[in-house]
């Protein structure tokens, strides 16, 4: 946590739900903002007023950007291999993470939509409800609960799937690139 102008605002992945944290990315990855308005953004998000950031001086707005980078979040997280909520077991996978071609095929769409959740998308993709079968996990409206459900976790659940599932993605694209 960093303090902006008296304000507490989280900077550490494992102070984010899943929810903020897609909401940060969303912001810092969007290519129609400069430097200083996604920043500007993320500080408004989580918390600091519009009229605080907008007040700033360059110098000091610099120094509270350094001050959020400078976080020491695990980077080497260990993925979760299952979890309870809400009375219910949630499994990613049994021995090792392998993931289906389903399951990529799934996550590749949900990445080529709006974006929206897609962390939470992810993860509703990939944690099946062990008392379920495929049929009933791969269901729309299964999804979309678990999806709303999983916003609320801890971001620290999210990041090493994200990890994994992009370089499933960018080895796909060289296999693809090379067979093609």
């Amino acid at each position: 946590m960093v303090e902006i102008r008296g304000y507490k605002i989280n900077n550490e992945i494992s102070e984010f739900t899943i929810e903020q944290f897609e909401k940060v990315s969303k912001i810092l990855n969007d290519e129609e903002l400069d430097k200083f308005e996604k920043w500007a953004d993320v500080f408004i998000l989580l918390g600091v007023p519009v009229d605080e950031v907008n007040d700033m001086h360059f110098d000091e707005f610099v120094h509270y950007v350094k001050d959020f980078n400078a976080v020491n979040s695990n980077t080497d997280l260990e993925m979760v291999q299952e979890f309870e909520l809400d009375g219910y077991t949630y499994r990613a996978y049994e021995d090792e993470f392998k993931l289906r071609v389903r399951d990529l095929k799934m996550i590749e769409k949900a990445m080529g939509k709006d974006n929206k959740n897609y962390f939470a998308k992810l993860l509703s993709i990939i944690f099946k409800r062990t008392d379920l079968t495929n049929a009933e996990h791969y269901e729309n409206a299964h999804l979309k609960h678990k999806e709303k459900l999983f916003r609320e976790l801890n971001a620290t659940i999210v990041v090493p799937y994200i990890v994994a599932v992009s370089r499933k993605l960018i080895n796909q694209n060289e296999v693809t690139e090379v067979v093609e």
